[in-house]
């Protein structure tokens, strides 16, 4: 049965897509609709990506202030030239820290010159680590640790030793005792004089 009178004209109902014009009654018509495609199952994740991981900074799960209750090893490496460097805590004169660092890292560029402007060298002992010759260019150390007024380690050991897993990293060691006084993510070479600070309680 009709829902209008007789002889009234029936409009036109059309079901408008999805991705039909809209029109307000002017020549121009809105823009049309288009689906959004689906995401592509072949993209890949940037978690299943090493070389991404390898860039990112790890975060320190405890309370500001608070170091591991570890003590730290010695390291034992290789200097860029290939010659062997271990560094003994106890010949150590005083506070050691540690700075791990890569040499394709943005984050790392401020401080390879803040250790080659020799600042903090008062305080404390600078020992820069980098990853093993078997993980790194000696070459491309040796380039940006030109000038730095720091012994250089490459070990990768060192890095698993005192469980560190990106960079830039600091570890500030009490050489007497092998206690760690403090570590964390370094943002730029002035996190390197707070947490000399911080962990020397200056």
């Amino acid at each position: 049965m009709s829902e209008f009178p007789p002889g009234t004209a029936t409009p036109d109902l059309h079901v408008r897509d999805a991705c039909d014009p809209v029109t307000d009654g002017s020549d121009s018509p809105t823009p049309e609709l288009r689906p959004v495609s689906a995401p592509d199952p072949s993209a890949v994740n940037p978690l299943s990506d090493p070389a991404f991981l390898a860039g990112l900074r790890p975060i320190p799960t405890g309370e500001p202030g608070e170091a591991p209750d570890w003590p730290a090893p010695d390291l034992h490496g290789v200097r860029p030239d290939g010659s062997p460097v271990s560094l003994l805590l106890d010949d150590q004169p005083g506070p050691v820290l540690l700075v791990f660092l890569a040499v394709d890292c943005d984050g790392c560029n401020s401080f390879w010159r803040g250790l080659a402007s020799g600042e903090l060298t008062d305080q404390v002992v600078p020992v820069v680590v980098t990853r093993g010759p078997e993980s790194v260019d000696p070459g491309a150390v040796a380039a940006c640790a030109a000038g730095v007024a720091a012994e250089v380690v490459m070990s990768d050991g060192a890095w698993s030793d005192l469980r560190v897993t990106g960079y830039p990293f600091l570890v500030l060691v009490d050489p007497s005792t092998r206690r760690i006084l403090a570590e964390a993510v370094g943002f730029g070479w002035s996190d390197a004089a707070s947490l000399v600070r911080r962990g020397l309680g200056t």
